[in-house]
């Protein structure tokens, strides 16, 4: 028992006391390039006594990792922490001229950070990002942002964008990573668009409604919220006016389930995609006839007809940027028996695969309908 006693003295004398009012919280970085060299702007949370936390950005131009982080030390009293690191906001320049695969690799080496920090491509620059001084009632642009992305993730219209999932992308043959893209409207940074990578370089961007597409190829989806703009043709029966082209509804409580199969390999990698999808009616831009069975039936074949031409849209546009994050190329990887394929390979693949496309829709409930 002395012993154990001796042994607990030993050891608090070797833990460095930290002192709260000289502790530098970093919240958020943002990473530009800037020649050969990297600029970057952090922003820091500091706590006085008596006083609530205030929070500064810090900026320098130096080398990434480490050099980054000296440069950042010498232009302020605080002892900088990173370990509440929340967000890492990436120049779109950065992103698509060098990639960010070799910061993300400094980011994971760092044993305080942790590995669910989010990831983010921003267009203006990360340092007018970071400096945004519109963050609503929350104390510092880092926490917004954390926010911000937690947001639309919850409401399912972001992939998960966090350092884990970018880097198990990144290192997954025949799947790309893919970002929230943040950009600036009066001054306030917001989420419009995700940006899309081929490996670790920034290809372009797919809006947000583009990428609940994404979302249900990828992986399954519940819950959210999505609004389809189906020609008034296809639902004329159901109509008491007839003017206008087109009808707007909205579909909720969305449950999705997914399902693609590589049909055959020659001589071009072919895959069929079900997805059956279960929703209610939020809300119909029209007014409509009374609810029946056959009227319910016209309605989902409309939404199904509606559905397969954005995802048909979605998957061309996804090849003419020679990405892939829905991953055909990991499950053509597993579904041929001894291969062993290479990111090369099947992007070539890839040009030229035929994927058809079979959505199915069953509207559970009716809702409110205006």
């Amino acid at each position: 028992m002395k012993w154990l006693i001796v042994c607990m003295l030993l050891l608090s004398g070797c833990v460095q006391p930290r002192i709260l009012e000289r502790q530098g919280i970093i919240t958020a970085v943002g990473f530009d390039k800037k020649g050969k060299l990297y600029e970057g702007a952090s922003v820091m949370l500091s706590f006085q006594t008596g006083r609530s936390s205030m929070s500064e950005v810090i900026e320098a131009t130096n080398k990434p990792g480490k050099g980054f982080r000296q440069a950042l030390e010498a232009r302020t009293s605080h002892d900088l922490a990173s370990g509440q690191l929340r967000v890492v906001v990436y120049g779109k320049e950065l992103a698509e001229e060098e990639g960010i695969f070799k910061m993300t690799d400094s980011l994971q080496r760092d044993a305080s950070i942790g590995s669910l920090v989010y990831l983010t491509v921003s267009e203006p620059s990360a340092k007018q990002v970071i400096k945004s001084k519109k963050h609503e009632d929350i104390p510092d642009i880092g926490t917004y942002l954390y926010r911000l992305i937690e947001e639309n993730l919850r409401s399912e219209s972001l992939l998960a964008a966090t350092l884990h999932e970018f880097v198990h992308s990144y290192y997954d043959v025949g799947k790309d990573p893919v970002l929230p893209y943040l950009s600036m409207r009066d001054d306030k940074p917001i989420i419009e668009k995700v940006a899309l990578f081929r490996g670790d370089k920034f290809v372009g961007t797919v809006r947000l409604d583009e990428s609940f597409y994404i979302k249900i190829l990828a992986s399954e989806y519940n819950v959210g919220l999505k609004n389809i703009t189906v020609s008034r043709d296809d639902v004329a029966p159901l109509l008491i006016k007839k003017e206008g082209k087109k009808v707007n509804i909205v579909i909720n409580e969305i449950k999705t389930k997914r399902k693609i199969k590589l049909i055959s390999q020659k001589p071009v990698p072919h895959f069929r995609v079900t997805v059956k999808i279960k929703a209610e009616i939020l809300e119909m831009s029209e007014k409509m006839k009374p609810i029946t069975q056959a009227n319910i039936r016209t309605l989902e074949r409309a939404i199904e007809k509606q559905m397969k031409k954005e995802v048909e849209k979605l998957l061309n546009k996804l090849k003419a940027y020679k990405t892939d994050p829905i991953g055909f190329g990991e499950i053509y990887d597993h579904s041929v028996r001894g291969l062993q394929l290479t990111d090369k390979q099947w992007y070539k693949l890839y040009d030229d695969a035929k994927i058809d496309v079979d959505m199915q829709v069953s509207i559970l409930r009716t809702g409110t309908i205006d």
